[in-house]
């Protein structure tokens, strides 16, 4: 027999159990609202940075005052011609060699409108610091992957190789313009997505009062 058409409940079975379980349209319509919400909140987010990051050249040091200074408006990020500069969930901009590699071109400074940035000698700017995981990058584990080591070559010459075609950063001479990081094929140690982390990073230099 044919049951009546009753269109303001639905029926669910559950797996364990041999009884149906009723539920008003109202409530289901809340629940697949909910299971789509958290399905679509789990396509959007993405790992977000925790400072301290690298900043940008010429910003005000320590930290504290560029971030006070700097109203989040993404100008050096919209004017960078390689796409160096990211900005966190807050709108705070940084560099981390993911997206871009920064040439010190210093475009950022001039777009900003605060002074968060301030005019800076390129040639004594140093960003941060490249660090290899060598427990990921290719060089230490097969031998087969010399990027990092060419693309600094043409720059600043701060990644040399040994005899094993290892790699390894001179910190002396880095000065943590992301390209190492922009060109390096393999994943970080969660073994994601390369927009996500790499082989090299970026840290922030020990020594600068940024820390």
């Amino acid at each position: 027999m044919l049951r009546p058409y009753t269109p303001l409940s639905l029926e669910i079975v559950l797996s364990n159990h041999n009884q149906p379980l009723k539920m008003s349209r109202r409530d289901f319509l809340k629940l697949a609202g909910g299971v789509a919400a958290f399905g679509f909140s789990a396509f959007v987010l993405v790992p977000q940075p925790t400072f301290p990051r690298v900043l940008l050249p010429g910003a005000l040091l320590p930290a504290a005052r560029f971030q006070a200074a700097c109203n989040r408006c993404g100008k050096c990020a919209a004017v960078c011609p390689h796409d160096a500069i990211r900005q966190s969930a807050d709108g705070l901009p940084y560099i981390d060699g993911l997206s871009g590699w920064c040439d010190l071109c210093m475009d950022c400074v001039e777009a900003c409108p605060t002074g968060a940035l301030l005019p800076a000698d390129p040639q004594q700017i140093k960003l941060g610091v490249a660090e290899i995981d060598r427990n990921r990058c290719i060089a230490w584990l097969t031998a087969g992957c010399r990027l990092c080591y060419e693309k600094c070559t043409n720059l600043k010459q701060a990644i040399t190789i040994d005899q094993d075609l290892r790699t390894y950063v001179d910190e002396s001479r880095c000065n943590g313009c992301g390209a190492c990081v922009n060109v390096c094929p393999q994943p970080d140690r969660s073994g994601g997505n390369i927009r996500a982390g790499r082989a090299v990073a970026l840290k922030v230099n020990p020594n600068d009062p940024r820390t």
